[in-house]
């Protein structure tokens, strides 16, 4: 029967005035308590009006009355989904499109509750449907390319979202979650463009703007800070906001500012993990102003370890890696103890919030170990070149069935590299999806390069998944983590005492602890500012480029004291990319060291902007001398160095990490720039500046012997025997 008052409520419901179009299909029902038509969208609004079992129960009696009608299942789909009734809802919505297989918004519907769901590949499936029946809707492509962007192709999944934005350019979230996926793939200047106008066409959005900042932050301008503070004025509750400007903070070395901001996003979300997580590690600095500032933040941060460790919450388990101590080992102090206490803290959270894995048995008799490297670094990274490209070119495979898993967004050609050296390779994964990846594979050692750095892999660190697990000295600092069995180091780079330093049991691997293959070395001079002095180009000149957190405020006093030996001189040193305002106070300590000794600074003091690596080794190769930090020393940077022979002075530190470049040194026979105290070092650098030919000498020596730093098969053969041995002893997990 037709209904005069039909018309009316269908031109209201169109309209969105639900409630009036509400109260005639009650009218009609009143009448005729069986029009299926009324039934069924009274049913519908009563579901849009957050009542979706009522709105159940008059649909199903519009469909016992009219059956087989695709509308009605497809608005009983909708309900279920209301109600958190998802499989439901996909049974419904899957019987609504068999009966209209042609109806574009149930193709997309029905997308959408599979991708709820997670089954991401089903909802592509169904999308991609909506997409061909409607090719010129940008909702349809946005929804396609939302679908695409956890799992799918990145060429397709890009495609998607600049074809939603073609069709439609005022498409603001459109433009948002471009940018917000592109920001996955580490695509910082795409997902700059698509922020940029996201943030104009959704000016109000306070989580566009956090994005915005985060995008901002990693290209290293400071207008992050102003994009986090806008969204907090949009949105004072925004803990995300909050939790972002106090990463900015930190990273701009202002521990006290960014502890506060941390606690402001605690203070709103009282569960938010990473932010108390993120308020423990911010007390810990990227550069320190004084001396006497190192041992503060060192106490500041052993408390507020203590405090997050007496005080576990289940919340913490997802943060877990998000922020690591990776400044603790810069403070050049024996770490052991606090390492100790926040890898147990960090192993205890994770094992309290889900069963263990099941591990390997031991392998049997002529099979192969199953050998896991975990690391965000597969691609073109110093942690690639130290560990990675030996280990996938040298271990013999007879012996080792090698899986990579490649836990970070960034893919380059050496990923690709990486992926076909590996048995198997594993990555773009969900965070949540790497524990159960890895402990499908059953193997029986992990090995993580570095712990402390990927965050990723600095979760999975604190779990136990293996039945032996290893960390090499990427990080060349204690783990702390029960979960750890073995550290492997260097034979020529770890101090008589250095088992003390450790909480795993440590490994002297022979020799530099690696096996190097140098990059091809650069050609011609150096691009852009040159490092001598136009107005006295014979002046000496020193090239200390390391990251401007290795350098602690004691040892300052050595380019003065050098500079006030030598005379007109020069120190060459590169800034901070992340940070203008780091760099700014690295240089005004320096002033006031060079102040202290009655010198100026800015006769003597040249800071670079950032390298490329090619740039880098150009510049070294300009240098009379390299001065190699104190507490912490060059690594990769030395190794890439010994490609123009420099002659390089080195003070060995008290632990593994500040005697990198002193193992080189006397692996390639050159040990007679290896001083034995401060004095001895500015003695060194002094004679190198003032006796060229004694300089000539060195660089002929570093010329000579530099082979020897690089291909070493007595390390891999080491590692591949202690490897084997380990599994074979059941030495780890015990």
């Amino acid at each position: 029967m037709n209904h005069p008052e039909s018309a009316d409520a269908m031109t209201l419901l169109e309209a969105g005035r639900l409630t009036e179009a509400a109260a005639l299909y009650r009218t009609i029902l009143l009448r005729d308590p069986d029009h299926p038509d009324s039934l069924h969208l009274l049913g519908l609004i009563l579901t849009e009006q957050s009542d979706p079992e009522a709105g159940i129960v008059l649909i199903r009696r519009a469909m016992a009355l009219d059956p087989d009608r695709a509308v009605h299942l497809h608005s009983l789909g909708q309900a279920y989904r209301r109600l958190g009734r998802m499989e439901d809802a996909v049974c419904a919505l899957r019987a609504a499109a068999g009966l209209r297989p042609d109806a574009v918004e149930i193709q997309s519907n029905l997308g959408t509750v599979l991708r709820e769901l997670g089954r991401h590949a089903e909802a592509v499936e169904h999308y991609r449907r909506a997409v061909a029946l409607a090719p010129d809707s940008p909702d349809m492509w946005y929804n396609l390319a939302n679908a695409l962007a956890g799992t799918g192709p990145a060429a397709e999944t890009g495609a998607c979202y600049r074809r939603a934005i073609g069709l439609r350019p005022d498409f603001g979230y459109a433009h948002a979650n471009y940018g917000r996926w592109s920001m996955t793939l580490g695509r910082w200047q795409e997902a700059y463009s698509a922020l940029t106008q996201a943030v104009r066409l959704l000016p109000d959005d306070a989580a566009v703007r956090i994005n915005l900042g985060a995008v901002l932050q990693e290209l290293g301008s400071d207008r992050a800070e102003d994009c986090y503070r806008e969204a907090i004025g949009l949105d004072p509750r925004a803990a995300g906001a909050h939790y972002n400007l106090g990463r900015w903070l930190s990273g701009q070395g202002r521990p006290e500012d960014a502890v506060a901001s941390h606690r402001a996003a605690v203070a709103i979300d009282p569960g938010f993990g990473a932010a108390r997580l993120a308020a423990c590690m911010s007390e810990l600095p990227v550069l320190y102003r004084t001396e006497d500032e190192i041992a503060g933040r060192r106490r500041r941060y052993a408390v507020a370890l203590e405090e997050l460790a007496a005080s576990p919450a289940p919340s913490l388990a997802d943060a877990i890696g998000s922020a690591q101590p990776f400044f603790l080992p810069y403070q050049n102090e024996d770490d052991r103890d606090l390492q100790a206490m926040y890898g147990r803290f960090a192993c205890d959270v994770l094992a309290a919030s889900g069963p263990p894995a099941v591990l390997a048995a031991r392998p049997a008799a002529g099979e192969r170990i199953r050998l896991g490297i975990v690391s965000g670094f597969f691609c073109d990274h110093t942690l690639f070149k130290l560990f990675l490209e030996g280990w996938l070119t040298r271990l013999d495979r007879s012996r080792f069935v090698v899986t990579g898993f490649h836990t970070a967004p960034a893919s380059d050609a050496n990923t690709a590299r990486c992926a076909a050296l590996c048995d198997r390779f594993v990555q773009g994964l969900a965070p949540a999806a790497w524990r159960d990846a890895i402990a499908a594979t059953a193997p029986h050692v992990l090995l993580y390069p570095e712990v402390g750095i990927d965050p990723i892999a600095g979760r999975l660190a604190a779990m136990r998944l293996a039945p032996v697990q290893c960390a090499a000295w990427g990080q060349p600092d204690t783990t702390g983590m029960p979960t750890i069995d073995y550290f492997l180091s260097s034979a020529l780079m770890e101090p008589p005492e250095g088992d003390a330093y450790y909480t795993e049991r440590l490994v002297r691997l022979p020799h530099l602890g690696m096996c190097y293959t140098p990059d091809a070395p650069p050609r011609g001079a150096m691009a852009g500012p040159g490092i001598r002095d136009p107005a006295n180009p014979d002046a000496p000149v020193f090239w200390s480029g390391q990251a401007l957190y290795k350098y602690l405020p004691q040892h300052d006093a050595v380019f003065p004291r050098i500079a006030a030996a030598l005379g007109e001189c020069r120190f060459v040193f590169v800034a901070f990319a992340k940070s203008r305002a780091v760099t700014d106070a690295f240089h005004n300590r320096l002033r006031a060291a060079f102040a202290a000794a009655g010198l100026n600074a800015d006769r003597h003091v040249v800071i670079l902007p950032p390298l490329s690596q090619d740039e880098y080794i150009r510049a070294v190769g300009q240098a009379d001398v390299v001065l190699d930090t104190v507490g912490w020393s060059g690594g990769k940077s030395t190794l890439d160095s010994l490609a123009v022979d420099p002659a390089i002075v080195t003070l060995p530190g008290r632990f593994m990490r500040g005697r990198h470049t002193a193992a080189i040194l006397r692996h390639i026979g050159c040990e007679a720039t290896i001083a034995a105290d401060q004095d001895d070092y500015v003695s060194i650098a002094v004679r190198l500046a003032r006796d060229r030919d004694w300089c000539a000498d060195i660089r002929r020596g570093v010329a000579s012997g530099k082979h020897r730093a690089f291909g070493d098969l007595a390390y891999i053969r080491a590692l591949e025997t202690f490897l084997a041995d380990a599994v074979a002893g059941g030495l780890g997990a015990a």
